[in-house]
């Protein structure tokens, strides 16, 4: 259970850093201003709802030309499965994080109610998208969990 949860938080946390400094192209003084600025909460929301769009809908962006939303969500797959050592704790994480990515894309880019008839509505409109935003988490996930795998 330790080992899935810190999996998971590693998941979430590479693919946003990755997604603010490659997706968002923020540098670090720009985040400082973000940070200090009077109205943080709508700049993050701003940068949160482009972010979690990306990282959301990777197939669409891979077809437009940009292959950043690829690499964050294979990486932070790839890092979490090497702290997962399971192939199968990897298809909870990748499950659990697919979640988290997807609420906050439908909080923030959509502004939609967290009401179960939109979130399926929306879910419907990309479902290729999510689909590929779980094959590149889980499948690298099984990859590094497998490296790491501890055999009893």
């Amino acid at each position: 259970m330790f080992r899935t949860i810190i999996a998971l938080l590693i998941a979430v946390i590479v693919a946003v850093l990755i997604g603010a400094f490659q997706i968002l192209g923020l540098t670090l003084e720009q985040i400082q201003t973000i940070l200090q600025s009077s109205n943080v909460t709508s700049a993050l929301q701003y940068q949160g709802s482009l972010l979690f769009a990306s990282l959301m809908t990777p197939y669409s962006m891979a077809m437009s030309g940009v292959y950043s939303p690829l690499v964050a969500l294979g990486v932070a797959g790839f890092v979490a499965g090497l702290v997962s050592k399971s192939p199968v704790r990897m298809f909870f994480v990748s499950i659990i994080a697919l979640v988290i990515f997807f609420v906050a894309y439908v909080a923030l880019s959509i502004g939609a109610a967290l009401q179960i008839d939109v979130l399926m509505t929306v879910a419907k409109n990309i479902a290729i998208d999510l689909g590929a935003a779980f094959g590149l988490l889980f499948i690298p996930g099984i990859i590094g969990a497998q490296l790491t795998a501890e055999e009893y």
